[in-house]
């Protein structure tokens, strides 16, 4: 991850408020690292622990899955039909003020077909916005498009 502090505050900032920015910053990478592990242990549980109360998750090639039981459903999903694996940097966190902050990164991996066996590059950019939630940054918004297009026959 940067080491930047990049933030969205009016006024003075100073010592105080840079070492909250960079708490923050370990905190929402520690949740990105969770995440990565979600995905390569193909864990709904887990990747849904991450999440806030009313998430929104945005996959490349699919309608948005709105709210914790649509995207537990995504997750389902995507863990039905793939085996990742794949690792995340984190290119930037920013605090956009109050509540919310937003992580921007890319993955890089592989990924298998289930019912093929077919293995495949995985790489994507990913956005994702987090909220403070009782205490704790859960991913608010996801949105991922993949950055390794497919082979045209």
């Amino acid at each position: 991850m940067r080491n930047e502090n990049t933030h969205r505050y009016g006024g003075g900032g100073g010592a105080g408020l840079t070492t909250t920015i960079n708490h923050m910053k370990q905190e929402i990478a520690s949740q990105l690292k969770a995440y990565e592990n979600a995905l390569n242990t193909s864990s709904t549980a887990a990747a849904m622990a991450l999440y806030g109360k009313d998430p929104i998750f945005m996959a490349e090639y699919a309608s948005a899955f709105i709210g914790r039981d649509a995207v537990r459903q995504g997750y389902d999903q995507v863990f039905r039909t793939l085996k990742l694996n794949v690792k995340f940097t984190v290119h930037e966190v920013v605090d956009m003020g109050g509540d919310l902050a937003f992580a921007r990164t890319t993955s890089a991996g592989q990924q298998e077909i289930l019912a093929t066996h077919k293995v495949s590059k995985e790489a994507n950019n990913e956005l994702f916005i987090f909220r403070k939630e009782g205490g704790e940054w859960k991913i608010h918004r996801y949105l991922f498009a993949s950055s390794n297009p497919p082979k045209m026959d």
